[in-house]
């Protein structure tokens, strides 16, 4: 178990940034790019609106999924403490310790967490979240075994992190790659045109209107007071008639057509982003035909199954594996996400409890929100079979008709 104090005053005791000689891998030498001059590091590709969106997208849903631990199938219970509460500091809420983990796995391609405690058996009791811009990966070329993590100039005993990659850096296989190294000159370049707009609307602005005069030349005295006399009569919100000498043109003027095109190619970095991220760009504010008319449930069950599943992924088998013995696996609570509104909910229960696929104690266990795998099975008893129609009995006047007939 790690003695590592609170990170803050770790920070306060030691050079920032100092790893001693431990040094990180060096951006130009993955084969990823260099940093710009707008976007370098993932703090400033955060100055994206678009970024903003994207990590919002990821860590709000991830964060308002509950953990679960299963073995053997079944839902552990009661909910582990680890679970519902990784760090027990108070200002380290569970939802806040995932959505700053995933934050970290997207813009930097790894996050890293320290066991601060662990009970009689071994098993990690609670973690701590460390940032990842302050942790330093290394390891010795050729045995990717021997890695070492250093936090404010601190090593960390190997055995207490848990670190969570994504994907892998080829040159540097012992971390993976974040949205932000990977697309690196594609952000800056989202930044630039931000940047570009900013100055035009701080420096560059254009004119309403141009008043051009009839003469051929006027002095600047008379142009200041014709000016002047203009916006006295026309400021506000006013419409009054105005009279102007024969041959006076007025023409209203508009942004640049290179401006125009500005506004153009950043609705397009809105889909590239949303591509960088692995999302429709429909969630970032780009206009898409035919989405009018889609209801909320099939759009969270497609960014779940394309977007956050690979994301889900990778946190749920690292935390298996280093928070719980082998045979428990801890998993992210889907029907949160996908849970329907009340009357549509209501309906499909209805139908399956109809036809018998469910009890009506399942059905409101289900409508309260409980995860389907701690449900417990009751084969629904089978309805009654339809009572048979009673036989119909002789008909007495028939046979009597008859005999008297004869």
């Amino acid at each position: 178990m790690s003695t590592l104090a609170a990170p803050w005053s770790v920070g306060r005791q030691v050079t920032p940034r100092d790893s001693g000689p431990l040094l990180p891998p060096p951006v130009s030498g993955s084969g990823w790019g260099l940093p710009g001059a707008y976007v370098w590091d993932a703090t400033t590709a955060r100055h994206i609106p678009a970024v903003g969106r994207a990590i919002q997208l990821y860590g709000g849903m991830t964060k308002q999924m509950p953990l679960d631990a299963y073995k053997g199938g079944q839902a552990v219970s009661p909910r582990p403490r680890l679970l519902e509460s990784p760090d027990p500091n108070v200002i380290w809420p569970r939802s806040r310790y995932i959505q700053c983990s995933v934050e970290d796995y997207l813009l930097s391609g790894n996050t890293v967490s320290l066991v601060t405690a662990r009970g009689a058996d071994g098993w990690p009791l609670a973690v701590m979240y460390l940032p990842i811009t302050w942790v330093y990966i290394t390891w010795m070329a050729g045995d990717p075994q021997n890695v070492s993590y250093t936090y404010y100039g601190q090593v960390l005993p190997t055995e207490d992190v848990i670190h969570i990659a994504r994907g892998v850096d080829r040159f540097y296989p012992v971390r993976g790659v974040g949205v932000v190294e990977e697309y690196l000159s594609s952000l800056d370049r989202a930044a630039m045109e931000e940047e570009y707009e900013r100055s035009a609307l701080a420096g560059g602005a254009v004119p309403s209107v141009a008043v051009i005069a009839p003469q051929a030349s006027i002095p600047q005295d008379v142009a200041d007071d014709a000016k002047a006399a203009w916006l006295a009569k026309f400021a506000g919100p006013t419409r009054e008639p105005v009279i102007l000498p024969a041959g006076t043109q007025v023409q209203p003027l508009a942004w640049s057509p290179s401006d125009t095109q500005l506004t153009e190619a950043r609705k397009m970095t809105l889909t590239d982003v949303a591509n960088m991220f692995n999302l429709d760009s429909y969630w970032l504010g780009a206009a898409v035909q035919g989405m009018t008319y889609k209801t909320a449930a099939p759009q969270y069950q497609q960014i779940l199954r394309t977007s956050l599943e690979p994301v889900l992924a990778d946190f749920e088998q690292v935390w298996s594996d280093a928070w719980f013995p082998r045979g428990t696996q801890v998993r992210f609570d889907r029907n949160k996400l996908l849970a329907e509104d009340l009357p549509t909910t209501a309906q499909a229960l209805q139908l399956l409890t109809s036809a018998g696929i469910v009890t009506g104690e399942m059905a409101w266990q289900m409508l309260l929100g409980v995860p389907l795998p701690s449900i417990e099975y009751q084969k629904p008893e089978p309805p009654p079979a339809p009572a048979a129609p009673p036989a119909a009995e002789p008909d007495e006047t028939a046979g009597q008709s008859g005999g008297a007939n004869q």
